[in-house]
């Protein structure tokens, strides 16, 4: 809509039962907007958790959200 794209490098904190107990902006893509999309569509989400000792267990992870005009 405002024609805007950009990547968003964000880390998050995905708890032992899949979910996003905290997330934050690593590097903005330059429009708040889109950093606030990438970050409210990934806290939705339910994720395979990290293991410590073969059980699951809180792990930081890192992704790159790309918003892309076609």
């Amino acid at each position: 809509m405002n024609e805007e794209q950009g990547t968003v490098s964000m880390s998050f904190l995905i708890k032992a039962d899949g979910s996003v107990a905290d997330s934050k902006i690593d590097k903005s893509s330059g429009f708040k907007n889109l950093d606030k999309a990438a970050i409210k569509s990934l806290s939705a989400c339910k994720f395979k958790p990290g293991t410590k000792d073969g059980a699951p267990a809180e792990t930081w992870t890192k992704v790159d959200y790309a918003w892309k005009l076609d």
